[in-house]
């Protein structure tokens, strides 16, 4: 199934800061991957593009429903959060969301 989109992936944080720019339109960010603070690479992307004034979505993965979760990702920029597991058809509707609306968070 194809998408319409390109993806790049990264296989920890620093590649990922090393490798996100203005040029990407979502960053998906897992935060519940052992080892790796979510929060942190979303602080430190803003941080990054700040001046440029022009950075990607940024949106959490997370197969936790807590509500404290969601007010996190809200509270530090994030502009959305989708609950794992994610099919190929949530993707595409996810995708579709937030480039018209520029937020999604899926109830919680």
């Amino acid at each position: 199934m194809h998408l319409g989109c390109d993806a790049t992936t990264v296989g920890s944080r620093d590649e990922c800061l090393r490798l996100v720019s203005h040029e990407h339109k979502v960053v998906f960010v897992d935060i519940s991957v052992p080892g790796t603070d979510g929060h942190r690479i979303t602080g430190r992307i803003h941080e990054k593009l700040a001046k440029r004034n022009e950075r990607p979505l940024i949106v959490a993965l997370t197969g936790n429903t807590d509500k404290l979760t969601k007010e996190n990702c809200m509270r530090i920029g994030m502009d959305g959060l989708i609950l794992k597991p994610i099919s190929l058809d949530k993707m595409r509707s996810v995708l579709t969301d937030l480039l018209e609306n520029r937020v999604l968070f899926e109830g919680i």
